[in-house]
């Protein structure tokens, strides 16, 4: 005959204390202190990649587009008569249109004729850390920073226009340093003049960036000469197609950089 068995009732079960819970709490804030610096800092050197992987492209892209039209970057006719790069940041007229702009149009981004070379991707012309490009608010519009953020790239209005008082369009092969040459940076402007919004320290000038630094600080209420700086350096396509940074300072560097001299290389790393 079996014994009669009576399972034993079980006691209350016992939750956390609050001392537990908060040792928990705690240790858990004190693990996800630790990794979010690691994170942002994978984060941070994955956007530098992406960036110099989109300027390494833009290279092959715009040195294709030289072959096919003579040796020469596309250029439209200055106010002057004189060749130069279109100086807006524009992929369409607003928000509102579809249309792309005619790659002739003076509020064109320089970087729509070169599109065609890039299977159609404009996004290749955003740097991942951009925060903030010139939105030409003087003007009278906003459209707002997504309308721009493909036009976060700079280009050296040097490369078709000679320095200082060039007319026609400059060729490839008219460059005598090409390594020590600006094609185009990070960068708020979309076209770089040269005295007033490049990192270059031009002659008469006592630092670099002026326009950004003084005269449009408190226009767009950002410290948009960082914009040049982003990863903390200014990533850099050369004219010969190597990408590398350059490292701010308040005076900038060599401005030859830019009109394509032979650089001073004693202040300057490339």
């Amino acid at each position: 005959m079996e014994a009669n068995y009576q399972p034993r009732p079980a006691g209350p079960s016992r939750g956390f204390t609050l001392i537990e819970l908060l040792v928990v709490i705690a240790i858990i804030a004190i693990l996800a202190g630790m990794l979010l610096p690691a994170l942002s800092k994978a984060k941070k050197k994955g956007e530098a990649s992406k960036c110099m992987n989109n300027l390494k492209q833009i290279s092959l892209g715009t040195t294709m587009y030289a072959e096919d039209n003579n040796e020469s970057f596309h250029w439209i006719k200055d106010d002057d008569g004189t060749a130069t790069t279109p100086n807006n940041g524009k992929w369409t007229r607003n928000p509102r249109s579809t249309v792309e702009l005619d790659p002739n149009d003076g509020e064109a981004y320089w970087g729509i004729i070169y599109k065609r070379y890039f299977k159609g991707s404009k996004e290749l012309f955003h740097c991942p850390s951009s925060r903030e490009v010139d939105s030409w608010k003087e003007t009278g519009i906003d459209y707002g920073p997504k309308f721009w953020e493909n036009s976060t790239y700079g280009i050296n209005r040097y490369v078709v226009k000679q320095y200082p008082g060039g007319s026609a369009p400059r060729k490839i092969s008219s460059f005598s340093f090409p390594v020590t040459t600006v094609f185009a940076q990070d960068a708020a402007e979309q076209r770089m003049e040269g005295a007033e919004d490049s990192v270059g320290l031009f002659p008469g000038r006592t630092e670099c960036l002026m326009q950004w630094k003084y005269d449009l600080k408190t226009y767009y209420n950002h410290p948009m000469e960082f914009e040049w700086f982003r990863h903390p350096s200014c990533d850099t396509l050369w004219m010969d197609g190597h990408v590398s940074g350059i490292k701010y300072t308040k005076k900038g560097v060599d401005y030859r950089i830019y009109t394509g001299e032979a650089p001073q290389l004693n202040n300057f790393q490339y």
